[in-house]
């Protein structure tokens, strides 16, 4: 996944990162060593004031991605296999330096809550909620997919590609990945993506690129990552004009499916579920191993048939009288900030 490298982070944190009377963010990055000295895991991590001045502030350690639902998935940087050990160690580090902190928000941990408690710690995870993601494999053919998805998905696919063949309609599969061509490409999907978000009468999808700071940081991500040769930019083409735009990323053998966009005027010919079907097509042309419908719950994706991974997030709170204090204050600051999601322009 993109979210917990180098270059989504560095960037991030340039232009997320809060410093108002209000909340300020403070740099608290730790890494974790073997008995060794070897580098294990990074924890890219910043410490919270909510309100930003006054003694009796909150206290929050929480990972870098705090943002209105850009940054998909947080936590500790490790190997699958080290990921256990390694949040148990950063949580008896913190338990031993309870006077630091008042809660620790968790987010991206791979087992339930019970498995990462630690006898005599008297520091407990406490369950917040669970973050789905959704994998396809793609092994054997397109066809071969095809046949797997539910009966629902394949009727979506065979009346999407029949209404534009009755119309008399010519598509064709655009794929940006030269640095050079990402400014124009990446403009196109912003205004798709506007486009869809401000259409009536549809499911409410939220214009996520209408701040300034986050077209900011895309700028300066998106150029990064196709110099590093991860980006790809799908737009479906009809006369010459896209009519739908999805971002994605090419981590290895992976495909990460990231925001999309369309002209509503197109909606009835379902051209985000042909631009969905060309892509995985492109994938298994380019010998794709893996595509990542992304995080959350869809009826869109689960009509794929696609693999269930499941993240999971958890608060734990400071062993200390003051934290527990404080907790209640950590509620409003968590309804504050979902209310502040919900309504971002």
């Amino acid at each position: 996944m993109p979210f917990t490298s180098a270059a989504w982070i560095v960037p991030w944190w340039k232009h997320f990162r809060r410093n108002t009377a209000l909340v300020r963010d403070e740099l608290f990055f730790h890494i974790v060593r073997d008995g060794n000295g070897e580098l294990v895991a990074l924890v890219p991590l910043m410490r919270t004031f909510a309100p930003a001045i006054g003694p009796r502030a909150l206290r929050i350690l929480q990972f870098f991605g705090t943002d209105a639902a850009l940054t998909e998935v947080r936590g500790v940087i490790c190997r699958p296999e080290d990921h256990v050990p390694v949040v148990k160690a950063v949580a008896a580090h913190f338990v031993a330096a309870c006077g630091d902190w008042d809660v620790f928000r968790w987010a991206g941990l791979h087992r339930t809550v019970d498995e990462y408690d630690q006898p005599g710690l008297n520091c407990k995870f406490l369950m917040r909620g669970e973050l789905p993601d959704y994998l396809i494999k793609l092994d054997g053919s397109w066809d071969d997919l095809r046949q797997r998805v539910s009966a629902n998905m394949r009727k979506n696919l065979r009346k999407a590609y029949d209404s534009l063949e009755r119309g008399g309609i010519n598509f064709a599969l655009r794929v940006t990945e030269r640095h050079e061509d990402v400014a124009a490409a990446f403009a196109r999907f912003v205004e798709l993506h506007t486009a869809r978000a401000q259409a009536p009468d549809m499911i409410l999808h939220p214009n996520k690129f209408g701040p300034s700071n986050v077209r900011a940081f895309f700028g300066a991500y998106l150029h990064a990552a196709a110099e590093r040769g991860e980006l790809r930019i799908f737009e479906l083409e009809i006369g010459g004009v896209a009519v739908a735009s999805r971002l994605t990323f090419l981590i290895e053998s992976d495909l990460y499916m990231y925001f999309a966009g369309y002209d509503p005027a197109w909606k009835t010919h379902s051209v985000m579920t042909v631009l969905m079907a060309e892509i995985i097509k492109w994938a298994y042309a380019h010998g794709i191993e893996q595509v990542n419908l992304s995080t959350g719950h869809d009826q869109s994706k689960v009509r794929w048939k696609p693999c269930e991974i499941l993240f999971r997030e958890a608060v734990q709170v400071s062993p200390t009288r003051r934290a527990w204090a404080a907790f209640q204050l950590f509620r409003a600051y968590e309804g504050w900030g979902r209310l502040r999601i919900r309504w971002k322009p």
